[in-house]
This record gives C-alpha cells, structure tokens and sequence, in this order.
C-alpha cells in the first residue's frame, strides 16, 4: 500500500529536470567546416518539416530523413528535437534582440525616439517575416514548455532594453521596469498576430499597431 500511494504521489508531482528534453547532454559541436555544413542541412531540414506537418510530425528520424543524413549523423549533434528547435529559436531570437539592442543604443541621444522606436518596430516585423520558419518555430515553441522558457527569457531580455530606454528618454519616474515588460509582451503578441493575419491586412495593421505603440510611449514621456 505504501510503494502504491508513494507511486501516485511521485507521478502527481511536478516535472523534475529529469524530465526537462533539453536537459539532455549536447552533443559535439561542429568544428570542420565539413561538419558545419552538415549541421546547417539538419537545421534547414528541420525547419521544412516544421513547416509541412508541425511539432508532432518533427521527429529526429523526419528531420534526419530530409537533411539526407543517416539518424546516428543527427544525433551525434542533436539529442533529441528539443535540442534543434532551441538551437533554432535561441539563433533567431539573438538576431532580433541585436536588432533592438543597436537601435536602442541610438535612440538614447535621439530626441525623435518615439518614432524611432515605431521605425525600429516595423524593421522587427520585417525580420521576423525574413526569417525562415518563424511562424512554425513560434507554434512550436508554445507546444513545448521548455521551449516556452526560450520566448520567455527573450521577451525578458527585450524589456531590460526597453526599460533602459524608457530611463534615458523619459527618466526615472514611473515604474519603468513594468513599462518595459508590458511592451516587449504587446510587441512580441502583436507581431504574432501579424504574421497569422491575411496579406492584404498586414501593412494596415502593423499601421494600427505602431500607432497604438506610439499613444503608449507618448504618454509615458508625459509623465516624465
């Protein structure tokens, strides 16, 4: 009875870091040039058929498959999908907080920094259309609670950003922390959106969305 009732609790408890997929060990990383190459077939290959039948349908084997590798080729660098999904959202989402980053750095001394951040908004919008898979890696990231942690730790890594901005331009008042986390959750939500909304709507609607942004920002250098 005991080993029974200690079984229902430890299937009750919460996942451990046991059962987190990435806290599997990496595998090597690519050193020749040869290797690098392949590893960037398996990435781009994961990315189609993410892209052809989602997260459930990704599998080691799948991606191995359409990479044209052998399966032990796959996971000598990958452990598992987790493992390529997180290599491929870590990437893209560098590549837009440099973005912010570099642009945030000059609208510091800028005194037209509200439109300069609706510019620097549109030029997010359109890398994250220029990235290849996006809308499918962001689908499977909310499939996944690990990766969820990724999109978590960039939308926290754009609001110190933001928030660094805020102090430079409109100062200290205000609790410019909250201010930066609230718009790096609208703009990470917002951009979803965008990229799911029909063609012919998404110029107009990026247009309501730098102008809802604008109103934002506006009253908080009010309140300086």
């Amino acid at each position: 009875m005991a080993k029974r009732e200690k079984a229902k609790a430890t299937a009750g408890a919460a996942p451990g870091r046991r059962d987190d997929p990435l806290a599997a060990p990496k595998r090597r990383r690519p050193q020749q040039e040869r290797s690098r190459a392949t590893v960037e077939h398996i990435l781009d290959a994961a990315v189609a058929v993410l892209e052809k039948g989602g997260f459930e349908a990704m599998t080691m084997q799948t991606v191995a498959d359409a990479a044209g590798v052998n399966i032990a080729t796959a996971y000598s660098y990958f452990p598992n999908k987790h493992h390529v999904l997180a290599h491929l959202a870590r990437a893209r989402l560098d590549e837009r907080l440099a973005l912010l980053e570099a642009a945030f750095e000059r609208l510091k001394a800028s005194e037209d920094w509200i439109d300069g951040f609706c510019a620097t908004l549109r030029e997010l919008y359109r890398l994250r259309a220029s990235q290849t898979g996006s809308v499918a890696l962001r689908q499977a990231m909310h499939a996944s609670p690990s990766l969820w942690q990724i999109d978590q730790e960039g939308n926290r890594r754009a609001s110190i950003l933001v928030a660094d901005l805020l102090r430079a331009r409109a100062g200290e008042g205000g609790d410019r922390g909250i201010q930066g986390r609230v718009i790096a959750e609208y703009v990470t939500a917002t951009l979803d959106y965008l990229q799911h909304s029909e063609p012919d709507v998404r110029e107009g609607t990026l247009d309501e969305i730098v102008e809802l942004t604008r109103g934002y920002l506006r009253r908080i250098a009010g309140g300086q």
